[in-house]
């Protein structure tokens, strides 16, 4: 069921991307077993650098619990009835780390190269920065080359390496980036439309937008299918 905030902030978002139409939204409880099976499908290494093991319903019921609750916020992507990507903002909870918020994108490989991912890390980037936040991090294995691509394009730079830190169930060991984006070191976009910070404006009709202009312009345009 929608909720008053998804009404307010203009959710679902959708889009047609290369064809496939698409909606984003906020996670919802009854999301659960879509969720799971998104995350079955995923390769090992897609979750090899997450914080918790999302093939498991468990994990993912405590997962929609804190993001009801709103301790974490998680964006998904849908096409069609099926989840196809999702996006977190985490600031963990204790306060001496309350300035650092760690993203994490995740687009299932059938709908990757359709701009999911980037759709989804801005959303959850301007979130962040509405927040407060001052330093974005993100994890990933160095065999996720798109995602790193992705990343780096809007401004991340690898800060470490985790040597052998995560270990698949081929007990084979991977190490795992640490990429950051300090956003006060970096010349400040700014939405045309509505002024907020932005990570990387999107192009639409000449104007420089953040994800919720683009979407509702989108729409208006006639591209929201």
């Amino acid at each position: 069921m929608k909720s008053a905030s998804e009404h307010k902030h203009g959710f679902p978002m959708r889009f047609k991307l290369k064809g496939r139409s698409v909606a984003l939204r906020p996670l919802r409880a009854e999301d659960r077993m879509p969720l799971v099976a998104f995350a079955q499908a995923l390769p090992e290494d897609d979750l090899l650098f997450l914080q918790r093991d999302i093939t498991q319903e468990t994990e993912v019921d405590e997962w929609i619990k804190e993001a009801v609750a709103g301790r974490l916020v998680t964006l998904v992507a849908w096409e069609g009835k099926a989840i196809v990507g999702y996006a977190t903002y985490d600031r963990g909870s204790v306060r001496w780390t309350r300035h650092v918020a760690e993203l994490r994108v995740v687009v299932a490989q059938s709908a990757r190269g359709l701009g999911i991912g980037r759709l989804l890390l801005e959303l959850v980037f301007e979130r962040a920065l509405n927040e407060g936040v001052t330093k974005v991090v993100a994890r990933m294995t160095p065999e996720q080359t798109e995602a790193q691509a992705l990343f780096k394009r809007l401004g991340f730079e690898q800060e470490a390496v985790l040597r052998n830190h995560a270990i698949g169930a081929n007990e084979l060991t991977h190490d795992l980036l640490v990429l950051s984006f300090p956003p006060r070191q970096h010349q400040e976009q700014r939405c045309d439309s509505c002024g907020v910070p932005i990570l990387s404006a999107l192009d639409l009709d000449g104007s420089k937008l953040c994800s919720h202009c683009y979407g509702f312009r989108y729409q208006e345009l006639g591209g929201g299918g």
